[in-house]
């Protein structure tokens, strides 16, 4: 898809009708872009281990992208889907060589719903900050197969919370999604349920 000048700036002569171009993000958004706060994206980053779940999902991949610049001191990348986490690991040594990054990056095959295997991560590696983006978050593929979503999204995400209060992990994010306020599908439903399946999930929610 590509765009055409603003019909003022035809009239005008700024532009051409030919001055045809690529459509870029900013032109969707309806608003200026909105540049992130460096000292708040450190805060939880710069000197620290830090585990990305889903980080080789659209969501995910960006977030790490945006990671492995402020400074952590290892990043750890968990997927489920080994040519995802190729390609998110890939990308991620090209920019520590490239930019002369000082940090471990870890690329690890896992799913957040297998609790053992999280804890073991976990605890091998003294994570302080989960960013979980880890979710199946295409609505018509949820629709189909909502047991699977449900697990992934709501139990996944229990059981990886739940393992980091017992790691003692000293920040936790979730990725959600605008399809979490009012759910009117199960994709939407499934980000936002949290499962407690113990009065310690209290002291990180």
């Amino acid at each position: 898809m590509q765009t055409v000048p603003d019909f003022q700036d035809l009239i005008s002569g700024k532009a051409q009708v030919d001055d045809v171009r690529d459509i870029d993000l900013a032109d969707l958004m309806g608003r200026s872009a909105v540049p992130p706060d460096p000292e708040l994206m450190q805060a939880c980053i710069r000197g620290k281990t830090v585990l990305v779940s889903g980080a080789g999902g659209s969501v995910g991949f960006e977030l790490c992208r945006n990671i492995v610049r402020c400074k952590p001191v290892r990043l750890v990348l968990v997927e489920i889907s080994e040519s995802a986490l190729y390609s998110v690991n890939k990308e991620l040594n090209e920019i520590k060589l490239a930019e002369h990054l000082d940090l471990d990056i870890v690329p690890l095959l896992g799913n957040v719903c297998d609790g053992n295997r999280v804890e073991n991560i976990l605890g091998t590696y003294k994570v302080q900050t989960i960013y979980h983006a880890a979710a199946y978050k295409h609505v018509p593929m949820v629709e189909h197969n909502m047991l699977e979503g449900i697990r992934n999204n709501a139990l996944g995400t229990s059981t990886l919370a739940l393992a980091a209060i017992s790691a003692k992990v000293q920040s936790f994010v979730l990725v959600s999604t605008d399809k979490a306020v009012r759910p009117t599908n199960i994709m939407g439903a499934s980000k936002r349920c949290l499962l407690y399946t113990s009065d310690a999930a209290d002291d990180l929610l």
